[in-house]
């Protein structure tokens, strides 16, 4: 699109409705919402925040929803209105939820029925939250989001004309230890992401984008909503990341582009389901979060010729994409997550914060300038990140003499668990509560066999008290209470003590 610069990502929505009013904006579960028709329902339901439930200009407006047109429509109504969208993740265990609910500060929750009984057990201590709208209650006592949708307050309503430094999204990430925190973007960090998007995945007008990730998630967040609204394109949002799901909604709603965890793809590749099946319409496949394995490449390679294959990264930190690697790169680089993007500045720098020569391993650090501008309520916790103008991500990497970048893994202990990280501190301290654990370590192995496609799986070695014992089931139980289900240990092995170097520390490379 041409034109005068944009403020906010707001503008891209009302010029995209002005240009293509019955363009599709969302498909969801069989219905198709036009640009026209969402916006009016967009600004019904933002009338309604303001007006009925006391919106003011900055409010926080928590968000824990699946993924489902509802948030899209949340979404867009929230930041119409001059809220803050603050995502909040619905798979969260209920200390979590909690705690990530209270650190909002919003006085307003929107949930949906399917995670509404999940969601509201962490509100025994968010005692800000004081309203709540449910899409599908499943009671009656919270107020109906299609009903304030199909409202007539999008008559009258006039829209919140936002500033580039103004806030538009909290994006909670656990971080490396401690409770998860808020990374807080501004307009002017969307628009930049968004310029991003479209040099690295090529996005056009005519796109249908499958939205399978986690709408919580930044890619979702950051990227493809905004973008979408940008391009006058079409989200495809998948309620589950189930093989046949998406499959039939390739088909149905002719996606284009496809970004999601390698795990993802290597569940679709398996068997013979994709090759019985129309995807001509498709021409990019995005992954990130880890590498692909070649043989998910070759696999996906063969019954998708047609289609592009790029690995990307970045961070909920970095306002999202910061480098990409090309298809024709995807094999003869399949470790690598490719280049910088033109206006991104990385190096990889030993202790002192000095830059390596190429080949050398050191820790990753992304410029002052593409980085976020804090952590919400906590004003100075980004700056313990930081050394001098280089943001330190914990990730341990190394460039190579023709500048592709490659992750070595990660000084912040994390596993990946189907695209989901997982901090193994958090588990382990989770594990620790139970009577009889002497010591826990918590670590990521391999999963194999009908498993394969989640990546790895969380594995925990437990050393019970001297004459205890701790029953296997009551773990699995413990840990089911207090994390979300991909925390929850796959795999539980008793040891009489954890291996150690000279200096006590545990070794846990020989628990894996």
């Amino acid at each position: 699109m041409s034109g005068p610069e944009m403020n906010s990502i707001l503008e891209y929505w009302r010029t995209t409705v002005a240009r293509f009013p019955n363009k599709p904006a969302a498909v969801c579960e069989g219905r198709a919402y036009s640009y026209r028709e969402s916006d009016r329902m967009t600004a019904a339901l933002a009338a309604s925040l303001r007006d009925g439930f006391g919106l003011i200009e900055g409010d926080t407006v928590a968000i824990a929803m699946p993924n489902c047109a509802e948030y899209f429509l949340a979404y867009w109504a929230v930041i119409r209105a001059g809220g803050v969208v603050a995502a909040v993740n619905c798979r969260l265990g209920e200390a979590e939820m909690a705690h990530v609910l209270c650190d909002t500060g919003a006085h307003l929750l929107i949930t949906h029925g399917r995670v509404q009984q999940q969601v509201e057990a962490g509100l025994r201590e968010a005692d800000d939250i004081e309203r709540i709208i449910v899409a599908e209650p499943v009671a009656e006592r919270s107020a109906r989001l299609d009903a304030l949708a199909e409202g007539d307050g999008w008559v009258h309503f006039e829209d919140h004309h936002p500033e580039p430094e103004d806030l538009a999204i909290i994006a909670y990430t656990s971080g490396t230890t401690g409770p998860p925190k808020g990374a807080m973007m501004r307009h002017r960090d969307l628009l930049f992401n968004v310029k991003n998007c479209l040099v690295a995945h090529g996005f056009r007008h005519e796109d249908v984008h499958m939205l399978a990730l986690p709408m919580f998630h930044c890619t979702a967040l950051y990227s493809l909503l905004p973008s979408a609204a940008y391009l006058g394109s079409t989200l495809a949002i998948a309620p589950r990341p189930e093989q046949r799901e998406l499959l039939d909604l390739i088909e149905s709603a002719r996606v284009t582009t496809f970004l999601g965890p390698p795990t993802l793809f290597a569940m679709l590749a398996m068997g013979d389901h994709l090759a019985r099946r129309d995807t001509s319409s498709l021409r990019l496949i995005a992954y990130a979060g880890s590498p692909m394995h070649p043989d998910t490449i070759r696999r996906l390679r063969e019954l998708l010729p047609h289609v592009e294959l790029r690995n990307f990264f970045g961070l909920t930190e970095t306002t999202s994409v910061t480098h990409v690697l090309p298809s024709e790169d995807a094999l003869s680089h399949a470790d690598s997550v490719g280049k910088p993007l033109p206006e991104i500045r990385a190096i990889v720098a030993d202790e002192t914060g000095m830059p390596l020569p190429a080949g050398e391993t050191g820790e990753l650090c992304i410029h002052r300038d593409n980085v976020i501008s804090g952590y919400w309520r906590m004003p100075a916790r980004l700056a313990e990140d930081f050394r001098g103008h280089w943001f330190r991500t914990g990730d341990l990497a190394h460039i190579d003499e023709d500048g592709y970048l490659y992750i070595h893994g990660r000084e912040k202990d994390v596993i990946i668990v189907g695209g989901e990280n997982v901090v193994a501190t958090e588990v382990e301290a989770v594990i620790e509560e139970i009577p009889g654990v002497r010591e826990v370590a918590v670590v990521g192995v391999e999963a194999t066999g009908i498993r394969a496609y989640l990546g790895e799986l969380v594995k925990a070695v437990i050393v019970p008290e001297t004459g205890g014992r701790v029953d296997e089931r009551e773990i699995k139980r413990h840990c089911v209470s207090r994390l979300a289900s991909y925390q929850v240990p796959q795999v539980i092995e008793f040891r009489d003590e954890l291996p150690r170097n000279p200096a006590g520390k545990v070794l846990k490379r020989e628990l894996k």
